[in-house]
């Protein structure tokens, strides 16, 4: 039996009589738990908890572009010589079907070194990743969230929206992130949350992700103290 409680599940698992966990099939299936497999449970001081066997991938990071808008401060781009460029549909097709041959689907999280909205095909990478059954997740500066690819993000199926802001107030912000100003990227994320509520109330969530440096650390805990 599967019940839920805001946005986890809860999964009822039954002791047989020579004392073993039996659990849904479903269950087993989704998190890899195939026969012979090796699973690893912590005992913890008020119960257990149970890993995913090493063999099943849950997660794949996809890098679409090492390509970004913006010239922050704090980026390692600014020291290296890699060649910039983006990913081809033909390896990111590759991708896609090889998820196919999991167990059950990872969850593709689009992110790394650039900036995933800079690619012009993101928005049909999304789609086929939701039409391959995985959960989708991208972090973004928050830049180029405008009307329309706020639409096409939540249309597509994304499930998560990170918005990366590395400081607490506009010139804590504009230090780190150079090219960008703090009160568009707010109002960026406020019609984006708008528009989620009238296209798909249920999502993409919406997370904030803030990198804490000493350079921003004293603009942060001020705001903190004001809220």
């Amino acid at each position: 039996m599967v019940t839920s409680s805001g946005s986890n599940y809860i999964h009822w698992a039954q002791v047989d009589r020579e004392g073993r966990l039996v659990l849904p099939a479903e269950f087993s299936h989704r998190f890899g738990l195939v026969p012979g497999a090796a699973v690893r449970i912590d005992e913890e001081t008020y119960g257990l908890h149970l890993h995913r066997p090493v063999t099943n991938l849950a997660k794949i990071y996809i890098e679409p572009t090492n390509l970004c808008n913006l010239n922050c401060r704090t980026c390692v781009r600014n020291a290296w010589e890699e060649p910039l460029g983006r990913m081809s549909q033909v390896v990111f097709s590759r991708i896609i079907e090889d998820t196919r041959i999991c167990a059950s689907p990872p969850i593709i999280f689009w992110g790394g070194l650039g900036e995933p909205l800079y690619h012009p095909q993101i928005i049909e990478m999304v789609d086929k990743a939701k039409q391959a059954g995985c959960r989708v997740e991208l972090i973004t500066n928050g830049t180029l969230l405008d009307a329309r690819l706020s639409n096409d993000l939540v249309e597509a199926g994304l499930d998560l929206l990170w918005v990366s802001i590395d400081g607490a107030n506009p010139d804590s912000y504009a230090d780190v992130r150079l090219g960008a100003a703090l009160p568009q990227i707010i109002r960026n994320i406020e019609n984006f949350h708008t528009l989620r509520r009238t296209l798909d109330d249920q999502k993409p969530e919406i997370g904030i992700a803030f990198v804490t440096m000493k350079r921003n650390i004293h603009a942060a805990d001020a705001c903190g103290r004001k809220m």
